[in-house]
């Protein structure tokens, strides 16, 4: 009789290795994304606070849980000038950043993987800036270290081409009537009884937040309505609506949610 033979990993002889470097990172400034450039290296590793969760009864081995999440990302750049001779804009501005406390040295980041790995991330964090550099043969560089403030969120990978803004509006219950707000914007009372998805667009394109042309509504209230945003606001993250001002109805509940969130190109 033949032994039993030891199960055997498969061969990956055909797999290909993954570059370290193909990261692509962004801050927000003044609600723009800005890339930062010349990074040299990128690392952001989430770190766990462990605490002893065994007991009497658990045996002789140990049982750690996690009871937080930390995140720390660090940028290592080359403060590298465009042709005009200006600095990189989003080296510039986390380095402003660094010299400052409190919510004033908070930025807001994202970063993914450029390749196949499913890697896309986005979080607020405190910045440090330490400057590189200083021998008369080096180059001026510098590592920037952004200290998570909050939680760090799964993002789907901004892709070449704009992805335009999809929300979907749900009568759970319904109301005598509500009303629809956008910034400081809202509609008049929508009646529940009359309502349609032509009703829903002229009511919200009417809004200076929105415009005329630039959101189409379909539906109905027994299937949702999905609110598709283009024309000008075309690949733009637009404020989620919110409901507001429920009338009549036994426990009446209007929801809207975001079923793609928008974003330009690139």
């Amino acid at each position: 009789m033949t032994a039993p033979q030891p199960l055997l990993p498969p061969d990956t002889s055909n797999m290909d290795a993954t570059l370290a470097r193909n990261w692509a990172v962004r801050v927000k400034i003044g609600g723009a994304w800005t890339w930062i450039k010349g990074i040299n290296s990128f690392d952001a590793p989430i770190s766990d606070s462990l605490q002893e969760a065994g007991d009497y009864h658990s045996g002789a081995w140990g049982a750690q849980i996690s009871t937080e999440k930390a995140w720390v990302a660090t940028i290592g750049v080359g403060r590298k000038l465009d042709p005009t001779k200006a600095p990189d804009p989003g080296v510039e501005y986390l380095r402003g950043l660094g010299v400052e406390v409190g919510s004033d040295g908070i930025a807001e980041i994202q970063w993914w993987r450029t390749d196949g790995l499913p890697d896309a991330y986005q979080g607020r964090g405190t910045v440090n800036f330490a400057s590189a550099g200083g021998d008369k043969t080096g180059l001026q560089g510098g590592t920037i270290t952004i200290t998570g403030y909050g939680k760090l969120n799964k993002i789907e990978k901004p892709t070449a081409v704009a992805i335009n803004e999809v929300q979907r509006l749900d009568i759970l219950s319904a109301p005598t009537s509500f009303k629809l707000k956008v910034l400081a914007a809202e509609t008049s009372a929508l009646t529940v009884s009359s309502l349609d998805a032509a009703t829903l667009q002229t009511a919200i394109t009417g809004l200076a937040p929105i415009g005329s042309g630039n959101c189409t509504v379909t539906g109905s209230n027994a299937a949702g309505y999905v609110f598709t945003f283009a024309g000008a606001l075309a690949g733009v993250d637009v404020p989620t609506l919110q409901v507001t001002t429920l009338v009549g109805g036994t426990d009446p509940v209007v929801t809207v949610t975001v079923v793609t969130q928008g974003h330009p190109a690139g």
